[in-house]
């Protein structure tokens, strides 16, 4: 699993590169050359909506989400395992909402390609789906890894 989301991360990493050399390119070419690429700013938000979704499915798995987590050092640690539960579960449950929702935008949006590069609209909204369900695969395992080491360390 660990080198599933290390081969994520990468992926992110080169979008990432993408992205700069794309938007590099684009101001090169429209203030300097006056000429401005169509395709540029189209590519560069592709890749951020996917670098987005997987990045997120791998601050899942390591458990690394921003949290309001200063409290649990003031209530007690049953309670606090309770809380962490109900948070999963939450995250969980409006994961797949998400999901479902998005498979009806896959759907409708499979029939319309992008502008400039001319994707298929199916394919921009398909990161959610697949960010989403790498998302939940990802909190389930830092979960169980979570919930192994508690019970190692009893």
């Amino acid at each position: 699993m660990k080198h599933l989301y290390n081969m994520i991360l990468n992926i992110c990493s080169i979008f990432f590169i993408i992205i700069v050399i794309a938007s590099i390119a684009q101001v090169f070419f429209r203030f300097v050359l006056d000429d401005p690429l169509v395709w540029s700013g189209e590519l560069s938000r592709f890749l951020l909506l996917w670098m987005v979704f997987l990045g997120a499915s791998v601050v899942s798995y390591k458990g690394a989400h921003l949290g309001v987590d200063f409290l649990f050092d003031y209530i007690p640690h049953k309670l606090t395992l309770v809380l962490k539960a109900v948070s999963l579960i939450v995250s969980l449950t409006f994961l797949v909402i998400l999901i479902f929702s998005s498979l009806e935008l896959l759907r409708v949006a499979g029939y319309t390609s992008s502008p400039a590069l001319d994707i298929p609209m199916s394919y921009w909204r398909g990161s959610v789906v697949a960010g989403s369900i790498l998302m939940i695969l990802g909190m389930i395992v830092s979960a169980f890894n979570e919930y192994r080491q508690r019970k190692a360390g009893r």
